[in-house]
């Protein structure tokens, strides 16, 4: 049997700073739901491996992800989910960005009533927009916009399920106007979480009535490359 991994990759901030550099910054990592903002003027900031992103609807329909933070002190520029009649306005000292990220005042930069300085160019300090893709609902972003397009990351899944709901299969899917969710704030490593769903181990104890459904014998692990999960006879493309 294999080792489990030490306890400090759990535990420790260093670990937690190198796997949010080398394996999300790096690569496609879902944030969010592009329903909590359907509507031109939605902005929803949300935290992602402590680093604070405001997901914004602009008024041509684009989906747009910015680092939430003030180009002048750093500070949060959106703290709610809401709807904006124009542009995001900082709390602080007031700069203000149209939701394409440009920065379009600078009230007093200069003095009272001066909105203005000389070698400084606004052009130069719209918002951080970080890469985007909208993929079934979901929101992805990739931090460090070096990685492949998102259409080439998402492929293998998508190959993976056409057998099962053809080459037609994502212009199918439908979200319903309500649908249940579940929100948890848990004090826990992410991997906890990965690990829990990668095993049906637990399944008899945990789970016993969808046991009874999709017994424990039937599950399997599926690993490749590029993605890992369960699969069982209900749902087994070989």
């Amino acid at each position: 049997m294999n080792r489990a991994i030490p306890n400090h990759f759990y535990t420790t901030r260093e670990q937690f700073l190198e796997e949010r550099e080398r394996i999300f910054a790096p690569m496609w990592t879902c944030i969010g739901f592009a329903s909590d903002i359907p509507n031109a003027g939605d902005v929803y900031p949300v935290e992602f491996m402590e680093l604070p992103l405001v997901m914004v609807r602009d008024f041509d329909h684009r989906l747009r992800v910015f680092h939430n933070v003030c180009r002048h002190r750093g500070h949060i520029l959106v703290s709610e989910p809401g709807t904006v009649k124009q542009n995001i306005r900082c709390p602080y000292h007031a700069w203000t960005y149209d939701l394409s990220g440009c920065l379009l005042r600078t009230p007093h930069i200069g003095g009272f009533g001066i909105n203005k300085v000389e070698n400084f160019d606004q052009s130069e300090f719209g918002l951080n927009e970080i890469a985007t893709a909208e993929w079934n609902d979901l929101i992805f972003v990739n931090l460090t916009g070096t990685a492949s397009s998102f259409d080439a990351f998402i492929s293998p899944l998508v190959d993976r399920w056409e057998p099962l709901w053809g080459k037609t299969g994502p212009d199918l899917l439908r979200l319903p106007k309500q649908h249940s969710r579940i929100h948890l704030d848990l004090n826990a490593n992410w991997k906890l979480a990965v690990e829990n769903y990668l095993e049906a181990y637990h399944l008899p104890s945990v789970h016993p009535a969808l046991n009874r459904v999709s017994p424990l014998q039937d599950h399997d692990l599926h690993l490749s490359d590029t993605f890992a999960g369960q699969i069982s006879h209900c749902y087994n493309l070989g």
